[in-house]
């Protein structure tokens, strides 16, 4: 697909820079180097291409009861996700991503790189969590990638505040071995019973590395 194109080419361009800045900036974080790296590796993309070709099928007058609007993806880091979604849906939808990481709205323009096709993704420096909750009503559809690194309890007051019809996009793994990941499960089933959906339209793996498997589900 094109837009893999300009991602890695983008990334690359932004690498440069950041590579070109650190010999002249002792405080430069070459650090995002590596970051801009895994955030663009096959196994980001493939998961979020995953991601967004099952969802697509959702949205759809038969299960979406309104005009999608406004899209809020919660620790969207760089904002790939956000840039997939783009290629499969209207490109007046505005695609919020939102991360408490200051940088992050940075690296998703460069990503970007000004393309007015992203016009509407919107980078917001944020906690995801307090962010949802001043705009609870606003979205037609939450995406959620890293449940891993959320307490559950704050993934339950997030389902159970949202409104009846909002369609959730949830996904997590069981990459236990990892320090940040506070919020794993052992299967599919046991990720999907920790959401208590009203309605689960979709649940489903597959297994980006050898390393882990993720999970994904889909409902109301």
């Amino acid at each position: 697909m094109m837009y893999k194109e300009e991602v890695y080419k983008n990334a690359l361009r932004e690498i440069e820079r950041i590579y070109h800045d650190s010999k002249y900036n002792p405080n430069t974080d070459l650090y995002r180097s590596l970051d801009l790296i895994t955030a663009t590796n096959d196994a980001q993309i493939s998961s979020k291409e995953w991601l967004v070709n099952t969802l697509v099928d959702y949205l759809n007058p038969k299960y979406l009861t309104f005009e999608l609007r406004d899209v809020l993806i919660m620790g969207g880091w760089y904002g790939l996700t956000g840039i997939i979604l783009r290629q499969q849906i209207d490109r007046e939808v505005k695609i919020w991503n939102v991360d408490s990481d200051p940088e992050c709205a940075h690296f998703q323009h460069m990503l970007q790189w000004n393309n007015p096709d992203y016009e509407h993704n919107i980078p917001v420096t944020d906690d995801a969590i307090e962010y949802y909750f001043d705009r609870a009503d606003a979205f037609q559809l939450i995406i959620n990638t890293s449940c891993e690194h959320m307490e559950q309890e704050d993934i339950r007051m997030i389902l159970n505040s949202k409104p009846i019809d909002t369609i959730a996009c949830f996904q997590s793994n069981n990459y236990h071995n990892e320090a940040e990941h506070i919020n794993t499960h052992n299967s599919l089933d046991e990720f999907v019973d920790s959401l208590q959906l009203a309605s689960v339209y979709y649940k489903g793996e597959m297994s980006p590395s050898e390393d882990y498997t993720r999970y994904m589900v889909i409902g109301i």
